[in-house]
């Protein structure tokens, strides 16, 4: 196997350098032995230097040279070629002071390679990312249309408006609904991330009522919360500046807060409180559940993510709503936290610009 690498004299234009051959010139024979070559006159020089090559150098008033191979973990990279008009050899000292720039050089070279391919391998990425969350939109999206149909005929059948249905038909029917409506919610989560990757999801921007989200949530899952015989509580002041932002939006990130906290608590209370303070609004929710380990705190606001014990399994859950919460409260220029100690319960919480005139960056 024949073995080239380049080198670029003076005698070529910089776009047209030729590959050399192992042991051909002083360049070729330092990448061949690994170690520097020394001409040190070159109009006497036979072995290393082709006649062009020495004509050339001679009519520019060179006189000697020095090769130092490029080596990196036995592989030759390139080699660098230092000429000068003195004839003679080189010292030790310079042919040790080259030989340091050549292995900087060699690092140079070698971090300048590594940077390239990871550009490109985080641009293959970044399509291939892109392309998924574009599938898993458009696969979201096709899920949800014969499902509303299921959801949709279930719910006429119980309305009786086929006749009346038998207890063991109507008992079967409601579980159609509840799995149902569960497996339409985690499609949708996946929808809402999918679109938030892709850069789809955009704010619909408009007036709205802080007290009246926090009453249209308390109205969502106040059978839950009694379903589980918790206390479920409201603090809002009555005069309420007027918000702008999205109002659906803004909903879905406390229903997902409050729902979360409704299924982790198991005794006790959960209380949603809002105030404002410096041109934002506060919301936050609090519960009396089990609590979260601090190395949980922020790992549980990424895609895919819940706090890894038996009971958490036991609940369910995609492992999107806080993510995508996060996502839309960003959007909005505000932020999102937790606080919370183990066996203590839990206060999740967001800020929210009064007044949001368009999102944020890039969904």
């Amino acid at each position: 196997m024949r073995t080239s690498f380049r080198h670029q004299s003076e005698a070529q234009p910089p776009n047209e350098a030729e590959p050399i051959r192992f042991g051909e010139g002083a360049v070729g024979r330092a990448g061949a032995i690994r170690e520097p070559v020394q001409v040190a006159d070159i109009a006497d020089e036979r072995q290393f230097v082709a006649p062009q090559t020495r004509a050339l150098l001679v009519r520019e008033g060179l006189r000697s040279l020095l090769a130092i191979p490029l080596v990196r973990e036995q592989q030759v990279l390139g080699g660098l070629v230092i000429p000068r008009r003195e004839q003679g050899a080189f010292s030790p000292e310079v042919v040790a002071t080259l030989q340091t720039f050549a292995a900087q050089s060699v690092l140079a070279i070698q971090n300048a390679r590594l940077f390239r391919e990871i550009a490109d391998k985080s641009e293959e990425l970044r399509l291939a990312s892109q392309h998924k969350s574009q599938f898993l939109a458009n696969m979201s999206h096709e899920l949800r249309t014969p499902l509303n149909a299921i959801l949709g005929y279930s719910e006429l059948i119980l309305d009786n408006i086929y006749g009346e249905p038998s207890e063991r038909m109507r008992g079967v029917l409601e579980r159609v609904q509840s799995n149902g409506r569960h497996l339409l919610g985690l499609i949708n989560a996946v929808l809402d991330l999918s679109k938030i990757e892709a850069g789809q999801l955009t704010l619909s921007i408009n007036d709205y009522s802080l007290k009246e989200v926090v009453q249209g949530v308390f109205v969502a899952v106040e059978s839950l919360a009694t379903a589980k015989r918790l206390a479920l509580k409201v603090d809002v002041p009555a005069a309420l500046p007027t918000g702008r932002g999205d109002e659906q939006r803004i909903a879905q990130v406390l229903l997902n807060l409050v729902g979360n906290a409704i299924k982790f608590t198991e005794a006790g209370e959960v209380a949603i409180a809002a105030s404002v303070e410096n041109g934002a609004f506060t919301v936050a929710v609090r519960d009396t559940g089990p609590g979260i380990a601090v190395a949980d705190r922020t790992r549980i606001f990424e895609e895919f993510q819940q706090v890894d014990n038996s009971s958490t399994r036991s609940k369910g859950g995609s492992g999107l709503g806080l993510a995508i919460s996060k996502r839309i409260i960003e959007m909005h220029g505000g932020r999102i936290w937790v606080e919370s100690e183990q066996g203590q319960g839990s206060t999740f919480a967001f800020t929210l610009p009064i007044k949001v005139e368009a999102q944020t960056g890039q969904a």
